[in-house]
């Protein structure tokens, strides 16, 4: 492909104009923004003006786009529900594509858009953007140097803003709560700390029990997550994520290896949020090397230039089904109340 990609938006809304946007413009030499598709009028205008894309390239709908847009490739971030819809249209076009999460919101839409993606071969990659955070990476190249983590946790305990609902006014909360549109703690933010945490034990969750539920939000979507979890390797981890209770230590994973032990915070660097202990148990605060690029430009420089280079994408369709896999795995083990082997759910 060439470089810089000619990029299409599907959705321009608030994770774009927060965190995709801004990560797109710090490798400018890798992709140029020069279409957007959304049916928000205030959402192409803002995109207009922040990528200066002309008005003739911004569209109400992404099938408008598709057909008369000159693009390498499409990035996805709208509600779960639209996923699947828009990366088969977009797969159909032969253009690359990067998801946001979930990839979908059930297997067999996440093996509709896989097979889809193999008949028109073309490039698809998800995001999972804390991967990217420099004590992930840190984490994540150390344990390269240790023994595979025998138990590991990770936690994710927020409250939910008053009044948040399907009717809620900002729109990227009230689509979060609504189970029509693929909203749900586990499916749009359990997920963060599921991949987060597999990738850091080094080896695929096979055997998930787990309690997932609404137990103090008035919503129809689940507002926690609990899981424990048996690797393939015979390691065990835990997870917890919620919507409905604050602990001061929001987010943090940590991994307990033979000959040590790390702890971080898998979402944001800060100057705590990275320790190392001995086998021993003698805890240390490690400097975090610093990076001139955020953690979703990270993501999607190394994106863009696989693209660009005809390489593997970072996170892939697989990867992204897996993770959808453990969270079916999950509603399902919380409704038989025991355990379920993940080797129900292969492709």
């Amino acid at each position: 492909m060439p470089s810089p990609l000619r990029l299409g938006l599907i959705g321009c809304g608030k994770i774009v104009q927060m965190a995709h946007g801004p990560a797109y413009l710090e490798d400018k030499d890798a992709v140029t923004v020069v279409a957007i598709a959304d049916p928000k009028e205030e959402n192409k205008l803002w995109g207009r003006d922040f990528f200066g894309v002309p008005d003739k390239e911004l569209y109400s709908n992404h099938q408008d786009m598709l057909a008369s847009a000159d693009l390498d490739a499409v990035t996805i971030a709208t509600p779960h529900s639209k996923h699947a819809e828009q990366v088969i249209a977009a797969a159909s076009a032969k253009v690359a594509i990067l998801s946001e999460k979930p990839m979908a919101t059930s297997l067999e839409e996440a093996d509709a858009i896989l097979d889809a993606i193999e008949l028109n071969a073309v490039p698809y990659g998800i995001v999972h953007n804390f991967l990217y955070t420099q004590s992930m990476q840190t984490a994540l190249r150390e344990l390269e140097q240790l023994p595979d983590p025998f138990l590991g946790r990770t936690s994710g305990m927020t409250l939910k803003p008053t009044g948040f609902g399907p009717g809620h006014e900002d729109s990227a909360l009230a689509w979060r709560a609504s189970k029509v549109a693929g909203g749900g703690c586990i499916n749009d933010t359990a997920y963060h700390e599921i991949y987060s945490l597999q990738s850091l034990m080094r080896s695929p969750i096979r055997y998930v029990e787990a309690r997932v539920g609404t137990i103090r939000l008035d919503l129809d979507v689940d507002d926690i997550a609990l899981l424990l979890c048996e690797h393939e390797n015979g390691a065990l981890s835990t997870m917890e994520r919620s919507w409905c209770a604050r602990s001061p230590n929001i987010h943090f994973c940590e991994v307990h290896t033979n000959e040590g032990s790390i702890w971080l915070n898998n979402r944001k660097d800060e100057p705590e949020g990275y320790r190392r202990s001995t086998a021993d148990g003698d805890w240390q605060t490690i400097e975090l090397p610093s990076s001139r690029l955020t953690t979703h430009g990270t993501y999607f420089s190394e994106s863009f230039n696989a693209l660009a280079k005809g390489k593997r994408l970072p996170v892939t369709g697989d990867d992204g089904r897996s993770i959808l896999a453990i969270i079916e795995a999950a509603r399902k083990a919380s409704d038989v109340r025991k355990a379920v082997d993940l080797h129900e759910f292969r492709r």
